[in-house]
């Protein structure tokens, strides 16, 4: 890919981001109840009275934080502000600290267990908003739900972090994360984005307690989710013994620049070199899936089929991850992966009447999925929104597509 070239995909992904993504989200915020409304449908009509997710919450708080710091746009700051405010006063547990996965449309919490992944999103999103400018207790409510964590949701003997806990914190609990999801003591999905909170986390506050768990979960996530094959298992018992034998393609390239931003972050120069060797050969392993299906992901494989649905999210952690994976090893053949897989994304997955990205489309064809929103629990801005900042930070102005934080 010529220097030329690398410019025009990330003019194009910031034309993306400025012109579709971000203007898109601000006119489903709930005026009347507070926060978005909890889902919108392919067609932009928005459901009032659809509970609220704190997932969606903080994935639109990090993208338009990280879009104001990026982009350096104050203005952003108040459509993260809308969801910070919601975050705090609706779904912050005050009684028992932590937040709680799902509220009704007015604001009212949904009882049960804390999710881990919720609160990981949470650490995720204040951590942000706080290295943004916004205005509040930011940072102070992400380090008390990180020390939370460690303190019971966190497994000291065979290390990463459970499902779920008590709603008062007073023990950890096996959980399913969603629909299709096996339940279990421990995912990779959760310990993940854990991971992506700490990195966020100590970029934010250069915490020393938080630098320590983000190096214990590298490890884990090097020596017990990652397969001798290269991809990721995806359910386990405490013992970290895996309950699975699904492939999913998405989490491997998504897992493979994670790594690799969450080892810079250390600093820690022979930890670094195990995740850059990790990283590559999950890398290449999905280029092979690529190169087998004319430049897009298949969702995932189990069971022996193969989910041929192209799901955003899928795509987007697609293009991030093969121009990591050129910078890690200097063959220009992974960004030519990323523009095809980014040709893909322009003639299928953006919705050019409505707005925004569709969840997924059928393969061959590219029709869209007829039963999935457009916003929602599960969908918002974040992985599409993300891949758009990091490849503008990665290839922008001559950059060789190294790491962009």
């Amino acid at each position: 890919m010529s220097q030329d070239d690398r410019g025009m995909l990330a003019s194009e992904m910031e034309e993306e981001l400025r012109n579709d993504i971000l203007p898109f989200w601000p006119r489903f915020i709930d005026r009347e109840n507070g926060g978005f409304y909890g889902q919108v449908e392919n067609d932009g009509r928005p459901d009032p009275r659809a509970d609220k997710g704190l997932v969606m919450h903080a994935r639109l708080l990090w993208t338009y934080s990280a879009a104001a710091r990026f982009l350096d746009d104050a203005a952003l700051l108040a459509t993260a502000g809308t969801a910070y405010r919601f975050l705090v006063e609706s779904l912050y547990d005050a009684g028992q600290r932590g937040f709680s996965f799902a509220c009704d449309y007015q604001g009212k919490p949904r009882s049960g267990l804390k999710i881990v992944y919720g609160q990981a999103f949470a650490v995720y999103a204040l951590a942000e908003y706080a290295r943004a400018g916004g205005p509040g207790r930011a940072l102070d409510l992400a380090m008390e739900t990180f020390r939370l964590l460690q303190r019971i949701a966190h497994d000291e003997r065979h290390g990463g972090y459970s499902e779920a806990v008590a709603p008062d914190w007073s023990k950890s609990a096996a959980s399913a994360l969603g629909d299709g999801d096996i339940a279990c003591a421990k995912s990779m999905n959760t310990n993940l984005h854990v991971l992506e909170a700490l990195t966020a986390l100590h970029a934010a506050t250069e915490d020393a307690s938080v630098g320590l768990a983000l190096r214990r979960l590298l490890e884990v996530l090097l020596s017990k989710i990652i397969t001798p094959s290269a991809h990721l298992g995806l359910y386990f018992n405490h013992d970290w013994s895996r309950l699975d034998t699904v492939i999913s393609y998405g989490h491997d390239i998504e897992a493979s620049w994670l790594l690799t931003e969450a080892a810079e972050r250390t600093g820690d120069e022979q930890l670094g070199t195990r995740v850059r060797r990790s990283a590559l050969a999950m890398a290449a392993g999905i280029a092979r899936v690529l190169d087998a299906h004319q430049g897009s992901l298949p969702n995932e494989l189990k069971e022996g089929r193969l989910d041929t649905d192209r799901i955003w999210w899928v795509q987007a952690e697609g293009i991030v991850g093969m121009v990591n994976a050129a910078a890690l090893s200097g063959d220009a053949g992974y960004l030519k992966r990323a523009a095809t897989l980014w040709s893909f994304v322009k003639t299928f997955l953006i919705d050019r009447v409505h707005g925004e990205w569709f969840w997924g489309v059928r393969h061959p064809g590219g029709t869209p999925l007829p039963d999935r929103y457009k916003g929602g629990a599960w969908k918002a801005s974040y992985h599409n929104g993300r891949a758009c900042m990091q490849i503008m930070g990665r290839l922008a102005h001559g950059g060789d597509g190294g790491t962009h934080r």
